[in-house]
């Protein structure tokens, strides 16, 4: 590791609540400053230098603040993100084909109009990121629900699930690798079977990628475009800088289309639908996709320590909170599922918001209950104070029916296999699945 990277790991582990609660952002400003936030998928990790150099030089050249270059197939964003594709991932991108958005999740909807028609079926892994939950439905589509398994400790695709959605008419697959909220990269078998059985049953792939750039030391990621394959089917993938190197408010994704006629298709869209890229995002993004590597490093090398160091400290519930651990981002699924139950609540990130002073997100906002979502993409003095807080809260409750206050319709046993209907609501009868629960609540995700 050079010294600049090593420079850089001091200043991952020196941040401290004080100089963050200065921080205009919203996952330092929705709750007091007593409460350490752990819900929105925004690091605390300083910006990388190269990018906030980017930005300077845009204030510094008399207010560089117009309208970005962002019509047009040949600005230098679209470019960087190509280069950076192939050296990555090498995954050959055509520059003129990567069309610029202000945000992934704009992607997806617009992905989704020039794909689909309305009524038609839509498939979403569950958990899921809970935009998704409101998306397809607000774009007249039919939401479609698709459990992925615990099997060996890992969470995995249920290819099969996935199959029969397809067989039964679905035209449009969300894919999100790596997801959110599990961590969880899935293999380039698994990635192949899912463009088999898409191209077997003319099923339009719809991938967020946003995750891809922040993959733990040890695991590869395979964006599904690279795969030869992929051509089989329609096919837009959604990208961006946001995540990987913690530019999201700066406003600049990439959509990048399979094959011509894909992009042809997706460009149909209504020129507005694409408004709203940032001329700060598009410098940012040049700047992570051209310098930003040893930062990426880095801060990935720095994130799987933070996951090693979870882990260990979880193992104070005694069982009672588990985690598989995420392979990319710094985003951990925690079943407590256990914890619940011991303590009579359904409402967990309730209590560990009320009474541990700790804000995570509540699993059912993903489609589980008895999860709960928690970053840990800070230092590692702040990871174990949440951890120690949550710890001392769950104490201090005890097995009594202290928690009965966060609880809902309180559940009589651990969740078990339950029906689903087509349109993701729960229907007494429907096929089995492996979570229960679904309820899309607003708030703040990432």
């Amino acid at each position: 590791m050079s010294q600049i990277q090593s420079g850089l790991l001091r200043q991952f582990d020196v941040l401290e609540v004080p100089a963050l609660a200065e921080r205009q952002s919203e996952k330092w400003n929705r709750h007091p400053v007593d409460v350490l936030p752990a819900y929105i998928a925004e690091m605390d990790l300083p910006v990388a230098e190269p990018v906030l150099d980017a930005v300077r030089a845009m204030l510094e050249r008399g207010g560089d603040l117009g309208y970005a270059y962002a019509y047009t197939t040949d600005a230098p964003v679209q470019a960087a993100f190509a280069r950076w594709a192939r050296t990555r991932f090498g995954w050959r991108v055509a520059p003129e084909r990567v069309v610029l958005f202000p945000d992934t999740m704009r992607v997806m909807e617009v992905a989704l109009e020039r794909f689909t028609e309305p009524g038609d079926a839509v498939v979403v892994d569950v958990p899921a990121y809970p935009p998704y939950f409101d998306a397809i439905p607000a774009a007249g589509r039919e939401l479609v629900l698709n459990p992925m398994r615990l099997r060996g400790g890992v969470w995995r695709l249920d290819l099969e699930g996935l199959a029969r959605a397809f067989r039964d008419g679905a035209s449009a697959y969300f894919l999100c690798n790596p997801h959110n909220p599990t961590g969880r990269v899935f293999t380039v078998a698994e990635l192949r079977e899912v463009v088999r059985l898409a191209a077997d049953h003319g099923v339009a792939v719809i991938a967020d990628e946003v995750h891809g750039p922040l993959v733990h030391p040890g695991c590869r990621h395979v964006p599904i475009g690279s795969l030869p394959e992929s051509s089989r089917t329609p096919l837009v993938t959604a990208a961006s800088a946001s995540k990987g190197w913690n530019v999201s408010g700066l406003k600049c994704a990439m959509a990048v289309p399979g094959s011509a006629a894909d992009f042809e298709r997706l460009m149909g869209m209504r020129p507005r639908d694409r408004d709203g890229v940032g001329i700060l995002g598009v410098a940012a993004s040049v700047a992570a996709f051209t310098h930003g590597g040893p930062w990426l490093e880095t801060a990935a090398h720095y994130l799987k320590g933070n996951r090693r160091m979870l882990s260990e400290l979880l193992e104070c519930f005694g069982g009672d909170v588990e985690l598989v651990p995420p392979e990319a981002s710094y985003l951990a699924w925690l079943d407590c599922r256990g914890l619940g139950d011991r303590l009579g609540c359904d409402d967990l990130a309730k209590f560990f918001l009320t009474r541990a002073k700790v804000a995570v997100s509540d699993g059912r906002e993903y489609g589980q209950e008895g999860f709960v979502r928690l970053n840990f993409g800070t230092s590692r003095q702040l990871l174990e104070e949440m951890v120690r807080r949550m710890e001392k809260a769950v104490r201090e409750a005890g097995t009594s029916s202290a928690g009965a206050s966060f609880s809902g319709a309180r559940r009589s046993a651990r969740p078990q296999i339950g029906p689903w209907g087509r349109s993701g609501v729960f229907a007494p009868g429907g096929r089995s699945a492996e979570v229960t629960g679904f309820q899309a609540v607003a708030g703040g995700w990432g």
